[in-house]
């Protein structure tokens, strides 16, 4: 399959892992780091695959580039920001740094079944996934208010945009990435 020259694949690895104690992007999943599995997996799907993270010197190794937060401590919608200001495509696909499970029948599942909504992502449970979802440039200037107005939770952007949400069930869910 052509890999996709019209989105940008995003690892967002900006948290500081404070619950955890430890970087999640650099345990160890499947004998590599996560970090190098998504990579691999947005790298199957897209051209252009770019890193969003404060911390450029734990994932020099992936080769990819890496930019910084332009809105620093916001969470992923920070992320999403920097992505649309690094990139210059319409759409870009995000993939946080911590999902272990993802593939890229589930990423072209998504491709898909994407409307001309500003955000398209899963719904696995009743539980919105939205680091793993495609967003297009349309909602930037909401995106930018809602940081600027410190209003940091990505579920609540979501909800004053168009957003297209597929609802999987358990069974299609686990086919796509095992537990997403």
């Amino acid at each position: 399959m052509e890999l996709r020259d019209d989105i940008v694949g995003v690892i967002l690895a900006g948290g500081k892992s404070s619950r955890m104690g430890t970087d999640k992007a650099l345990l160890e999943f499947k004998g590599k780091p996560l970090i190098q599995h998504i990579a691999e997996t947005l790298k199957s799907v897209f051209n252009h695959v770019i890193i969003i993270s404060d911390y450029k010197e734990q994932y020099k190794f992936l080769s990819l580039p890496i930019y910084d937060d332009i809105y620093k401590n916001c969470g992923p919608l920070g992320g999403i920001h920097s992505a649309f200001v690094v990139s210059k495509n319409e759409n870009i696909f995000i993939a946080s740094c911590d999902l272990p499970f993802i593939n890229s029948l589930a990423i072209h599942y998504l491709l898909d079944h994407h409307s001309q909504s500003e955000a398209t992502m899963f719904s696995i449970n009743q539980r919105t996934q939205p680091l793993f979802g495609l967003y297009n440039r349309s909602c930037f200037l909401k995106l930018e208010n809602h940081l600027k107005q410190k209003q940091y939770s990505v579920l609540q952007f979501l909800n004053n945009i168009p957003t297209n949400v597929i609802q999987l069930k358990s069974s299609l869910a686990i086919a796509f990435s095992g537990n997403l």
